[in-house]
């Protein structure tokens, strides 16, 4: 996790960032939501965004993004920038398709794709996100896959279903029937991007420090609500990955076999289904 450090510099509406300093305003920021004196950032779990964003937006956006929410459609204004990448596909398919992946000769057997969401491992930045510590409530309400955190975009995907398992929470994923969430699914499915990010708000959170030294080592986030899912390229925690083709079921129309849920999978659902019911009951 880095932040924002500001040195009060206006650029599009947006205050430029100063690299040096990040992980101390990301702990100020972190300290001031504690004490009650701003609003809880929004937390991004990658290590990416260049060439997604303006330079302006990418710099907020690079690394594992502290961003506030007033800050959050400035940042997103990166649009034309993404929509350019997209029409550099759409010159070099004019050109005879070199460069570009085409999803109906890549990923014949279609299907959902099962990730890694999180774990509660050490991730590269030093920081731990509890696995038994995750609010899922809102998200299931609208259960969003993004393209890298992108805010306005249209979402590329959704999530059929969530659970979590000791140490880690999953998914598995459905891919829009759009262009662009077509060749992010086939890029996963040839191999091409594994990593996935969540975006969460901290609802609870200490510092983790070396028992001997006292050393600040990361933040160790107890209790988060799940905003969103994002497709990255290199996520901050290094598990947050698609399962193998065998694991995720995709392979199974091609193999012949049929694709099983797992049973925390389905004890998730059925959690889930309860919880709407009960809901619905108190209403009537």
């Amino acid at each position: 996790m880095s932040g924002m450090q500001l040195d009060g510099t206006q650029l599009d509406g947006l205050p430029s960032v100063t690299p040096l300093g990040e992980r101390q305003a990301a702990l100020e920021h972190l300290e001031a939501y504690r004490r009650g004196l701003a609003e809880p950032p929004l937390l991004l779990r990658w290590n990416g965004g260049a060439g997604l964003f303006p330079p302006t937006a990418a710099a907020a956006n690079a690394g594992n993004g502290v961003i506030s929410a007033p800050h959050i459609a400035a940042i997103n204004d990166g649009q034309s920038t993404a929509n350019a990448v997209n029409d550099g596909d759409s010159a070099a398919n004019d050109a005879g398709g070199a460069g570009r992946i085409n999803a109906a000769n890549h990923a014949p057997d279609g299907g959902p794709a099962l990730f890694v969401l999180s774990t509660d491992e050490v991730d590269r930045h030093g920081d731990v996100v509890a696995a038994e510590g995750w609010n899922l409530e809102f998200y299931r309400r609208n259960p969003v896959l993004l393209w890298a955190h992108d805010y306005r975009r249209p979402a590329i995907g959704r999530a059929l279903s969530l659970w979590a398992e000791p140490h880690r929470l999953l998914a598995r994923m459905e891919f829009a029937p759009t262009a662009f969430a077509q060749e992010v699914a086939a890029l996963y499915r040839a191999g091409f991007q594994w990593g996935v990010s969540v975006g969460f708000r901290p609802l609870e959170f200490e510092e983790r420090r070396d028992a001997a030294t006292g050393a600040f080592l990361g933040i160790r986030f107890l209790r988060q609500e799940l905003l969103e899912v994002s497709a990255v390229t290199v996520p901050a925690n290094r598990s947050a990955l698609r399962r193998p083709r065998a694991a995720d079921g995709m392979g199974a129309a091609a193999s012949g076999r049929p694709e099983t849920a797992a049973l925390p999978e389905a004890l998730a659902i059925l959690r889930a289904a309860r919880a709407e019911m009960a809901e619905l009951s108190m209403v009537n």
